[in-house]
């Protein structure tokens, strides 16, 4: 059998055939002609430095990439890698692939720096032992608008127009921008991002079941704040059928706007099912539905994962829900161990302040693991009570976590990376 070759970095003139066998594992066409706008993309974006790559008899068997992105923590900003396109070909699985290029990243992601790596996991038992753990949930929603209690009364019919892509290219980065704060984990949406799906500077727009989305905007008091794009996926009949849509993309800065958008959709003539993917775990659209039932939630799964790298930059970057003071010791058995250590942390709802200590004793102990999955709110200690991976040494001291790391609403992010 042919010897693997790790490449780091890999070159962009190697792009087209990189993505083509991270397409093929991922089930997808692997032929550049099939996605031209995408390998285009790629191209432009391509950070050779951030990418990785196992090539075996001239062929690429592997890819990994680690993006350069922020994520929303509460109350502030974090710098991350973001992991992505991560593929091990099946005719080179369980020769130490995986392991040597996602090692390989995070070592680097260390030394630039960043104080956390997320991803998106294909699949749950794979990234744990890197030292990943899920720390956010993303459902997915089915609203039939014709069934009585199903539909939001209007509020400002005026308020919600139609627009073309160009202007939604100038509009929409500048509200997802405020959107994101209102939740923890929503990962930015960086210039190539947009004209990637947009179709902006001679790229393609990208299609959704092959068709490309219909946009409306929402005209706030001051400036647009709120969009919504989304294609037909089964179109009406004479005899009565309903037509069916799903939401691509719905971004809402303020209130007025979330339900605006809503009172569009479930106000549009001959749709019987609208279909909303990877949207939050507490979905605010149910509370504006005179029937909350109608709204039905068809799945749900974890979202972003979480590895930190660095503890006493990640809690000092975010704000808490009360006031309080813990010695956490941290234990981190996996690859590189970069979170192992005791840290004292300060914090409140107006800032927050975590050091290395050696000199206190410590409050409770954890994996890090458990603190990953509780970092942006989405899961607490109780829990995670069953993981078996928390130690009380204070008593209350895990409520008192609890407490400090609690958040108004659920993290989500609306991105895929």
């Amino acid at each position: 059998m042919s010897s693997i070759e790790i490449v780091h970095p890999v070159p962009v003139d190697e792009a087209s055939a990189w993505a083509a066998a991270m397409a093929m594992t991922f089930l997808e066409d692997p032929s550049p002609d099939a996605h031209p706008a995408s390998d285009e993309a790629r191209r432009r974006d391509w950070s050779a430095d951030r990418r990785w790559g196992a090539r075996s008899a001239g062929r690429w068997v592997g890819t990994l990439a680690a993006l350069d992105r922020s994520v929303t923590v509460p109350g502030g900003e974090l710098a991350v890698d973001a992991l992505s396109m991560v593929t091990v070909a099946a005719t080179h699985r369980r020769r130490g692939v995986l392991r040597s290029m996602l090692t390989d990243s995070l070592h680097a992601a260390r030394d630039r720096g960043d104080a956390a790596s997320v991803l998106i996991a294909a699949e749950w038992p794979i990234y744990g032992r890197f030292g990943y753990s899920p720390a956010e949930t993303t459902a997915w929603y089915a609203l039939n608008p014709r069934l009585p209690g199903a539909s939001v009364a209007p509020a400002d019919a005026d308020a919600v127009r139609q627009a073309d892509v160009v202007e939604v290219a100038g509009l929409a980065p500048a509200v997802f921008a405020r959107a994101r704060q209102l939740r923890a984990g929503n990962i930015d949406r960086p210039s190539s991002w947009w004209d990637r799906v947009l179709g902006m500077n001679g790229l393609a727009a990208e299609k959704v079941q092959g068709r490309v989305p219909t946009y409306v905007v929402h005209d706030g008091a001051d400036d647009v704040d709120g969009y919504l794009a989304w294609v037909g996926t089964r179109p009406f009949d004479i005899d009565g059928s309903a037509g069916a849509i799903e939401v691509v993309d719905l971004c809402a800065a303020s209130d007025q706007a979330y339900r605006g958008l809503w009172v569009y959709l479930t106000g549009m003539d001959l749709i019987g099912a609208i279909v909303i993917k990877r949207r939050p775990i507490d979905e605010p659209l149910r509370w504006l539905l005179r029937d909350g039932r109608s709204l039905r939630q068809t799945n749900a799964a974890d979202g972003v994962w979480l590895r930190l790298l660095d503890v006493a930059r990640a809690l000092s970057a975010r704000r808490y829900g009360v006031a309080d003071q813990l010695v956490i010791e941290v234990l981190d058995d996996a690859p590189g161990g970069y979170a192992a250590g005791r840290y004292l942390l300060e914090g409140g709802p107006d800032g927050a302040s975590c050091v290395p200590t050696s000199t206190l004793g410590g409050d409770l102990a954890l994996d890090q693991r458990v603190l990953a999955s509780s970092y942006f709110g989405g899961f607490s200690l109780a829990q995670q009570a069953h993981r078996n991976l928390v130690d009380e040494h204070t008593p209350g001291a895990t409520a008192r976590f609890d407490a400090l790391f609690a958040t108004r609403l659920a993290p989500w992010c609306a991105t895929n990376f």
